[in-house]
This record gives C-alpha cells, sequence and structure tokens, in this order.
C-alpha cells in the first residue's frame, strides 16, 4: 500500500495540515502504536481534551491538549468534545512530526478559530476587564482581604502543560476577585506554590489578558493567604444517655 499523501488546506494564505491527513499518514507508519484520548474537563460552557500518543511500548512520545467553547460555532453546540479531540489529537501528531506545512496548528484547528474569531467580533461587545467583588463582611473562616495591589484568587483545579517550544506553564481554572477565569502561571517559582494550594486561595500580582475572546489572568506574583481559624464547635456531653 503506497504511503498517503498529506492534505492541505490554504487558510488566510498559509497552508496547514488537516488533521484526518495527520491520522492517516501516522497509522501508515506506525500500525501497532496506540493513540490515546482523555476528557479533562467539561461542563455546560467548555471542554478541555488530552490526546496521547504511545510509541511500541505504550509509552507515551507526543501529548497535546486542545479547549473548545460549546457556545462558539455552530459544530460546538452539539459536538464540542467531538471537535476538542479533534484538534488535541492533531496537535500530538504535530508535535510528533506529522506536520507537513511546519505547522502545529492543523487546518481543522485554525479554521474553528477564525470562524469563532469571527462570530465573537460580530455578536458581542469588547470585553471589559473584570470588577473586583466585594469580599463579604466580617464572618469567620472567611480570607483576609488582599493588601494593595493583589487580588484574591481562589484555585479550584489546575493541570501542567508547556509550549510548543518546551516552556512549561500551568493553567488553572479559579476565581479572580470573585469571576471565573481561566489562570496561566508562567515562572517555576509560583508552579509550586500553585500546585501545594490547589484547591486553595492566594494574593495574587498579575494582569489581565484578552484571549480567543475571553479575559484570563496572568498571575505575576502570589502569596499564601492566612486563613481565619473556624470556630471551635461546642462538645457534646452524652453521659446522661442511657444506653
Amino acid at each position: 500500500m503506497s504511503a498517503p499523501q498529506p492534505v492541505i488546506q490554504n487558510i488566510k494564505g498559509k497552508d496547514y495540515e488537516v488533521v484526518a491527513s495527520r491520522l492517516a499518514r501516522f497509522r501508515h507508519d506506525h500500525p501497532e502504536r496506540g493513540i490515546l484520548t482523555e476528557l479533562l474537563f467539561h461542563d455546560e460552557r467548555r471542554v478541555i481534551v488530552k490526546a496521547t500518543v504511545c510509541d511500541d511500548n505504550h509509552l507515551p512520545i507526543a501529548v497535546g491538549h486542545a479547549e473548545e467553547y460549546r457556545e462558539q460555532g455552530m459544530i460546538n453546540k452539539t459536538s464540542a468534545v467531538e471537535n476538542c479531540e479533534t484538534s488535541a489529537l492533531g496537535r500530538a501528531l504535530g508535535i510528533l512530526g506529522y506536520d507537513a506545512c511546519n505547522s502545529i496548528a492543523s487546518a481543522d484547528e485554525v479554521s474553528r478559530a477564525i470562524g469563532q474569531q469571527a462570530s465573537f467580533s460580530s455578536s458581542a461587545p469588547a470585553p471589559q476587564p473584570p470588577t473586583p467583588a466585594t469580599p463579604p463582611a466580617g464572618g469567620g473562616g472567611g480570607a483576609a482581604s488582599p493588601p494593595a495591589g493583589y487580588r484574591l484568587v481562589e484555585l479550584r483545579k489546575y493541570y501542567e502543560n508547556e509550549t510548543s517550544k518546551g516552556k512549561p506553564y500551568i493553567k488553572a481554572f479559579a476565581k479572580v476577585d470573585g469571576t471565573d477565569m481561566d489562570v496561566y502561571v508562567w515562572d517555576a517559582h509560583n508552579h509550586q506554590i500553585v500546585k501545594d494550594n490547589c484547591p486553595g486561595m492566594l494574593h495574587a500580582t498579575g494582569e489581565y489578558e484578552e484571549f480567543r475572546g475571553k479575559t484570563r489572568f496572568k498571575l505575576g506574583n502570589a502569596e499564601l493567604v492566612e486563613q481565619a481559624p473556624p470556630p471551635k464547635k461546642e462538645s457534646f456531653d452524652d453521659s446522661d444517655i442511657p444506653f
């Protein structure tokens, strides 16, 4: 059987290989190797998928991640998970070298991203940086108000990743001053703080960024939040209860 040829799609004057083409070439070269996909996160708004390509000994040799939003595009309204899985698979194969156009991003991924940007720009107003939430007054067990210049970051979940050039980073699902958004962490010192305190709360400096039509927070410096001790519970004396 002859080797399949790359299928190329031109988008905005630049060539990209489609995911199906990458997969066909990989299967031709390595029919015995496995590909695993994992749904890392999903809710009513978005999905995150991880794709892992394994070698002959079933050990991982390339990993790709993708994220899709259910409200962006007609296909995602019914097939966000499938779309996300395709993008993650395309990136994993691109990292492995199946990128005839020297681009880790596939034609499928780039085409969807352009469509989502166009849809967002025509239907939604420009996003504004979130207004910090007013902390609740009084009450035991709450977090102290952040110092001047700091934000209150409530970490829920994180995962580790790296750029196409091999630079590691952490993406965390969190609330920043009471607003849901992704938090990106780039330096190794703060990586450890996030990993040691997730789930939990931090006081952090940083800046808001706009990416693919949504606001995210780039963490600068993080400090631990001292929690007020919970109120002591009264002990219960059961000595006078007959057994």
